[in-house]
Order: structure tokens, then C-alpha cells, then sequence
């Protein structure tokens, strides 16, 4: 692992990365969340629980870019001179990251555009699956650490996230569950760890850094 990134778990589906030059936000679930200095914020959807931290974060750093899609940036025109639109495929870089948008379904409403998003620093390669019920996009892209909800309904289901796993190669070196709502992420693991007993499955406490 890269020891010059920090990955910290904010709850819900959120993340803060930090590399010595960058900080990058992910789907702030609330307030709390957005207080954090940073560089770049990405939200995969509009819904509330994942940008519930937004205006605090961009008031807190007017120079922020803010990257989305155009169903997230129609919602936000306020901040629209820090928005930057993505579409499914597309390849941005800025500064030493480099992100690649994927579009993945949302798990019960068709109509939402999801966008999983990988970042890359350096060799390092983290994958956020928004609220996929579907992620299989991302096998064979050899992440280090890939981050996947296990609500059921909302999202992919325990089930769903060990069966599409069985199509990784290679398989990601740390998983992380996230988005769990009323599902129980020790219970994840311990049944991920039967289906691949020799990979990591890690959960985080809200606002740890993850042991990588």
C-alpha cells in the first residue's frame, strides 16, 4: 500500500482521501461530514445521504472543485463556477490523481445515474461504487481497495457484492462495506471470509482511517 495516502471513513458511503498535495471528498452523508478542508468533492448520486455535506464543504473551501454528474450538478446550480460534469467512461486528472467514471445502476431507482468512480495515485487505485447494485465494471481493474454497499434494496446485497466478487481478477486487495443501513457489516465479513478466506474485509468506525 502507498504510505503516502490516508483513506478516512466518514459514515454512510463517505470517504476523505488525502495525498501530500490533494484531499478528495466522497458522498458526505451530512454536515459533519462536509467539515473537512479539501481539494476536490465527488458525489456518485443527488440523493440526500450522499451530498448531505455539500454546501458546508464548498462554503468551507471556495476553491474546491466539485466534480459530478448532470443530474447532481442541476441540483447544485448555486456552486455552479466549481462544478465540473462527468460522463460514463470519462478519464480526468488533476494534479497526482487521475479518475476514471463509471456509470453503475442504482439499486431500486432506475432513474438515478450512479457514477462509481476509481482514483488513482501513483500505483494506487481506490473504487467507490456509489450505490451500485450492479459493479462488475470494475473487475480486472486490479483496485487496491474497493468500496462496496451491502443494504439490499438501495444497493447490492450481501449476496450480490460475494457473487460479482467471484469475478474479480485479480481481486482487490482490501474490501471495505459501506452503505449498510440495517445490515450488519461483522456479519459481511464473516461470511466473506468463508466464501475467500485468504482475502481482507475491513470496517471502519466513522471517521477512522483505514488500517491498509
Amino acid at each position: 500500500m502507498n504510505e503516502d495516502l490516508e483513506i478516512r471513513f466518514l459514515g454512510q458511503s463517505g470517504f476523505l482521501l488525502k495525498t501530500p498535495n490533494y484531499a478528495v471528498l466522497i458522498d458526505p452523508r451530512d454536515k459533519t461530514a462536509g467539515k473537512h478542508d479539501g481539494d476536490i468533492l465527488y458525489c456518485t448520486h443527488y440523493h440526500s445521504d450522499h451530498t448531505g455535506g455539500v454546501d458546508v464543504f464548498l462554503k468551507r473551501n471556495p476553491d474546491a472543485l466539485f466534480i459530478c454528474n448532470e443530474q447532481v450538478a442541476d441540483r447544485y446550480e448555486q456552486w455552479q463556477d466549481q462544478i465540473r460534469t462527468v460522463e460514463d467512461g470519462e478519464h480526468l486528472t488533476e494534479g497526482d490523481l487521475h479518475f476514471i467514471f463509471t456509470k453503475m445502476r442504482h439499486g431500486l431507482f432506475s432513474g438515478v445515474e450512479n457514477y462509481g468512480v476509481e482514483i488513482q495515485f501513483d500505483t494506487f487505485k481506490f473504487g467507490h461504487c456509489g450505490d451500485a447494485k450492479e459493479f462488475g465494471a470494475f473487475a480486472g481493474r486490479a483496485l487496491d481497495v474497493l468500496a462496496v454497499p451491502i443494504s439490499g434494496v438501495f444497493a447490492a446485497s450481501p449476496t450480490k457484492v460475494y457473487d460479482t466478487l467471484e469475478k474479480f481478477d485479480p481481486f482487490p486487495s482490501v474490501i471495505v462495506p459501506m452503505h449498510w443501513l440495517v445490515r450488519r457489516p461483522g456479519s459481511f465479513c464473516k461470511n466473506f471470509h468463508k466464501r475467500f478466506p485468504a482475502q481482507r474485509c475491513v470496517i471502519p468506525e466513522d471517521g477512522e482511517i483505514l488500517p491498509i
